[in-house]
């Protein structure tokens, strides 16, 4: 019986380090995981919520994100012929969380997404032109379906289009959850979703944004 419980005191220390040992590379592989996730560059693409119509949900279920004179727009995938976001997660410069950063042309210059703090409107420009506006923190937060991602700020999706044409919508964040009252006319205004999608055609650069 003593050498029972001499066996035993031996064996419960070494079971509860390899315990400790299985957690840790657990949250080592699901760190790794979590940061290839961010820095992997996708396109985003524009969803109707489920709170919107069904006529809503039908019409955006092809959108697409692009740049278009520093702004960030939804269109239809079939009809855009400008540059559509081709971006991942970056840490913000001198800040404790991250941004979000896109391509802009052909040469893949980066520049970063960011919340004009007077319109809500999205934006993207060089660091000198973001930093005084809302850059982040940006964050993936698990989608519908297995492993979709979408994009939230400040912890929250409150994205929004904002009709210009029958074609093109611009892409909004709606702060104070009123549907942009006081920013914007009385155009259609439907809460959507940014989701990732993947590269339509694989180019990685290692510029890195102004």
């Amino acid at each position: 019986m003593v050498l029972s419980l001499i066996t035993l005191a031996a064996t419960v220390p070494l079971i509860a380090t390899s315990t400790i040992q299985l957690q840790e590379q657990s949250q080592r592989k699901q760190e790794e995981s979590e940061l290839e996730l961010k820095t992997e560059k996708c396109h985003l693409s524009g969803r109707a919520t489920k709170r919107m119509s069904a006529e809503r949900q039908q019409q955006f279920q092809d959108m697409r994100v692009i740049l278009d004179d520093g702004y960030l727009f939804l269109e239809p995938r079939a009809v855009s012929r400008k540059h559509p976001f081709t971006g991942y997660l970056l840490p913000y410069p001198d800040k404790s969380y991250d941004g979000i950063v896109t391509t802009i042309n052909a040469e893949n210059m980066l520049n970063w997404i960011f919340v004009n703090k007077d319109t809500y409107r999205l934006q993207h420009g060089i660091r000198a032109e973001a930093h005084p506006q809302w850059a982040g923190p940006v964050t993936l937060v698990s989608g519908q379906a297995l492993n979709e991602w979408r994009i939230a700020f400040n912890g929250w999706e409150g994205f929004v289009a904002v009709e210009e044409d029958e074609e093109r919508w611009a892409i909004y964040f709606d702060k104070d959850d009123n549907g942009l009252a006081g920013k914007v006319e009385a155009n259609a205004v439907v809460e959507i979703e940014l989701v990732r999608t993947p590269l339509e055609e694989e180019a990685r650069s290692d510029e890195g944004p102004d």
